[in-house]
């Protein structure tokens, strides 16, 4: 349907804007509102610093063994970094480009690709920040305000507001220097900032249980004392290579028998014996919807919960309602087939939508074995390699349903299940209540706005 809107010859004038975008209605709301209060452009709070350019550090320089870390555009997430596919620069390219490193409390904003993305640096990390985002830095309000008045539903209108560009759109310094900042007493500041560093902290505790969970779980099965080896070059017998019906060299990498080896040490048993296994379905491109019920795709489905983000597919409630067997419920297990493989999540809150074809969902069968020690096993080491290892694709990786059913769970005592089972779920308590947090702080903004506190 279309959107219309109006506006003066002046305001065209005056922005030095002519493109619809930049007049739409839900915009003009938005900023009208923020304007109605006592407000200061960014560039009147602080500093901006942009970005290098893309060709001042290449990918194939990564290091993985450095302690400079190299944030990428999709490494900006609403509040925070995406801490758990960082890449790392070499100590001579992070010495180079020193100018570009990042400080604690630092503001980055995510200005090429997903626009309007304000995530804050931590204490403790070193790095540099890529082209994609730009800095903003020494600001004289509590930057944990600005950080919820920017990810609130009025801070993030006047960011995106102000993007340019027709087939790569982006986030110039001159238009975020004029992005209205509404500015009201310290105190309340102060309160909205204190809500985001608590969700902040819950969210590092929350990390910090599934991280304890994950060691002790390798420790039990010994994987801390395991040495991989992995030379350039190795051998198979023409035997194994026609039982196990693989010609691809990857297969028979040594580090994957070392493992295999190790597995075959410790009591498991195959997961079709724990869960029943449903395949997801694909409905085809042409039955999205601009909106409805969730199509849950690989990308959404992540070690901690269904995500969504701008890239969303939906359904019809109509067709929704005649898949309906296809929707995860609460306690269901959901593990990624293909792409991203062996991403394995229990559900706990509700999904409004579909799994797609790339995805399996598991029933648990065997009620000694707790949920959330399966997920964990799945997403350890101990059965990630031996998904890498039955993966088989050159563009698009897939894992084979009957390789899934046959994949090894290993087995503890009871007790010891329990306890990696009960601080898998102190973490995903410890990240809701983050997420509370943060929305609270969002709403408190957004109220401020609106005048009703």
């Amino acid at each position: 349907m279309a959107v219309w809107s109006q506006t003066k010859v002046s305001e065209i004038s005056k922005s030095k804007r002519i493109d619809s975008e930049y007049f739409h209605p839900s915009y003009l709301e938005a900023e009208n509102a923020v304007l109605k209060r006592n407000v200061k452009p960014l560039k009147h709070i602080g500093q901006f610093l942009i970005g290098p350019f893309g060709s001042a550090f290449h990918v194939s320089n990564y290091d993985l063994n450095s302690p400079y870390r190299y944030i990428r555009g999709k490494d900006v997430k609403p509040f925070q970094l995406l801490d758990d596919d960082s890449v790392y620069m070499p100590p001579r390219d992070f010495e180079r480009l020193n100018r570009y490193s990042i400080k604690e409390n630092d503001l980055l904003i995510s200005v090429v690709g997903t626009l309007g993305n304000v995530a804050i640096v931590p204490e403790g990390l070193q790095g540099v920040f890529s082209c994609k985002s730009t800095i903003f830095r020494n600001s004289c309000i509590d930057p944990y305000f600005l950080l919820a008045y920017f990810n609130s539903s009025y801070g993030k209108s006047c960011l995106l507001r102000r993007q340019r560009g027709a087939i790569q759109a982006g986030l110039n310094k001159d238009d975020l220097e004029e992005v209205p900042v509404p500015v009201f007493d310290p105190e309340m500041c102060s309160d909205v900032g204190d809500k985001v560093r608590m969700a902040l902290d819950k969210n590092r505790l929350s990390k910090s249980l599934y991280s304890e969970a994950q060691k002790l779980l390798e420790k039990e099965l010994g994987l801390d004392q395991l040495a991989l080896e992995r030379p350039k070059s190795y051998e198979t017998s023409f035997s194994e290579v026609v039982s196990r019906g693989r010609i691809d060299s990857d297969y028979f990498q040594v580090h994957f028998k070392q493992q295999a080896n190790h597995l075959s040490m410790i009591q498991s048993k195959p997961l079709r014996e724990i869960v029943d296994l449903q395949k997801g379905i694909e409905v085809g491109s042409p039955a999205y919807t601009s909106s409805g019920n969730l199509f849950v795709r690989v990308s959404n489905v992540k070690k901690m919960g269904v995500v969504t983000g701008n890239s969303d597919k939906y359904i019809s409630e109509t067709l929704f309602n005649s898949l309906v067997s296809y929707q995860p419920k609460i306690g269901d297990i959901l593990l990624t087939k293909d792409g991203t493989v062996g991403v394995c999540y229990v559900v706990d809150e509700s999904v409004d939508g579909i799994i797609s074809g790339g995805i399996m969902k598991l029933s648990k069968k065997d009620e000694t074995i707790p949920s959330e020690y399966l997920a964990l096993v799945i997403n350890s080491p101990i059965c990630q390699f031996q998904i890498d290892r039955d993966c088989s694709g050159a563009l698009i990786v897939h894992w084979k349903p009957k390789d899934i059913a046959a994949l090894k769970i290993p087995i503890l005592t009871e007790d010891k299940m329990a306890e990696l089972s009960d601080l898998v779920n102190q973490s995903k308590i410890a990240k809701k209540e983050s997420e509370q947090l943060l929305d609270q702080a969002k709403r408190m903004v957004e109220e401020l706005i609106e005048g009703s506190i």
